[in-house]
């Protein structure tokens, strides 16, 4: 009788799971924090409210635009004419608005000063996006509306201040025709201003906002401005 010898069958040997570097997992997590946090900033709900009393701030001011398409408050024939460098993404420039631009009203609508705002589109987070709206609302009457209601942001939202959706919103709140708005906002058609402003800040050496000129000179002292509040 012949014994079989039993066949040595070879198991099958697994591979060992190999872990992805540590590296690979943290670029993951961090991909994955950061499309919810853009999911998050896209999506989140937004506010663009308006200061109280905006609609009637301006009423009876003689209002237009320079040459260059600089909004401009007052008579073209003011014996004084103040310009102002500014940016609405800049805390001096809204100090400003805030404490002493209000005092102007009054020789601004006694035909003393024309003031124009020359809106400086590179200096802060959403500059030129926020200039833009104030343009785009300056092509419906309401440049100085909007220019209130920007500087008025600055304290309210601490982050995407300048949100083109929270400035459509403000737009909207503002009573704005919203397909003329949005189309303005959507085209270059207003980037010539922009432009025109930094070359104009350009030219002048200018180094930060807001600076200020008093009929062509640059004002080294702020009461230069408080005087004019007093002028005869």
């Amino acid at each position: 009788m012949t014994r079989r010898l039993p066949t040595d069958h070879a198991r099958p040997v697994r591979a060992a799971r190999r872990r992805p570097p540590l590296w690979v997992l943290i670029i993951l997590v961090v991909t994955v924090i950061a499309v919810g946090v853009a999911a998050y900033l896209l999506l989140r709900p937004l506010e663009g409210p308006v200061p109280d009393g905006v609609e009637t701030h301006y009423a009876g001011l003689e209002r237009g635009f320079t040459g260059e398409g600089f909004a401009r408050l007052g008579s073209p024939n003011a014996p004084v004419l103040l310009e102002d460098f500014s940016s609405y993404a800049c805390p001096h420039c809204g100090e400003f608005h805030e404490e002493q631009f209000e005092d102007l009203l009054d020789e601004i609508a006694a035909g003393q000063v024309q003031f124009v705002m020359i809106p400086v589109p590179h200096i802060g987070s959403g500059a030129r996006d926020a200039a833009k709206g104030a343009l785009c609302a300056g092509e419906q009457g309401q440049f100085w509306e909007m220019h209130d209601t920007l500087f008025y942001w600055q304290d309210k939202f601490l982050t995407s201040v300048f949100d083109e959706r929270r400035i459509t919103l403000g737009a909207e709140n503002l009573g704005l025709d919203m397909p003329a708005f949005e189309q303005c906002m959507d085209s270059d058609g207003l980037d010539a201003v922009l432009d025109a402003a930094r070359r104009e800040f350009d030219r002048r050496g200018l180094t930060g906002t807001p600076t200020f000129f008093i009929d062509g000179q640059r004002v080294q002292d702020y009461r230069e401005i408080e005087a004019l509040n007093t002028a005869p």
